[in-house]
């Protein structure tokens, strides 16, 4: 290969950077299916989402919107420099042991650690942080709705609670070879992929 083709094919690899193929996870023998209705055509309509898909935690398939005990470290895949996330729970929230809360915490080196408390809302239909402990900002009291769906959503759908709205963007779709993802917009200041077993898979802002 002559010098110049080397300088050619150096040049197309920077420009042009290789995707390689994954594997993709195969659920069809777990409790993932089932938590989707579709209809006719094969197009997912609604699901059930429980806490493990916000954790990446085991689900047995229970529907009681609960906190089971799940103590995980997950990392997303997107942006690849995003820091693992350490999930554990059900523990007393620090700021009133009588709710049950997850406890969600990284350590980035750009913006030191970061350690919030999330509970399920009166309403039963998403995950809301009690207290947001950063670095440069802690807010220890806090009463948000959800930043996280639970229970059943459908397509499509649009919610608002308390200053809070999450429009559905995909029920259930592949996402980096994970099946039975989920995406959605939060508060249109986020974009977030979760997926079984994997907890957050993406995040875009």
């Amino acid at each position: 290969m002559s010098p110049r083709t080397l300088l050619f094919v150096a040049a197309f690899m920077v420009a042009s950077p290789v995707v390689w193929p994954c594997e993709q996870l195969d659920l069809s023998l777990t409790v993932w299916p089932a938590a989707t209705t579709y209809d006719a055509s094969g197009a997912a309509v609604s699901r059930f989402i429980p806490p493990e898909l916000y954790s990446g935690a085991h689900w047995n398939g229970s529907r009681e919107l609960e906190i089971r005990p799940m103590h995980v470290t997950r990392k997303p895949i997107s942006p690849s420099d995003h820091p693992p996330i350490m999930i554990d729970g059900p523990i007393p929230w620090p700021g009133d042991p009588s709710i049950t809360v997850l406890r969600r915490y990284r350590e980035s080196n750009r913006r030191g650690e970061t350690e919030q408390y999330f509970s399920i809302n009166e309403r039963g239909d998403g995950l809301g942080r009690v207290s947001d402990i950063r670095t440069a900002r802690k807010r220890l009291q806090m009463d948000e709705c959800f930043k996280f769906p639970l229970g059943e959503w459908r397509q499509g759908e649009e919610r608002h609670c308390r200053g809070s709205i999450i429009k559905i963007l995909e029920i259930d779709f592949v996402d980096h070879c994970v099946p039975h993802a989920l995406k959605f917009r939060w508060n249109d200041e986020g974009t977030y992929v979760f997926g079984p077993d994997r907890g957050m898979v993406s995040v875009t802002h």
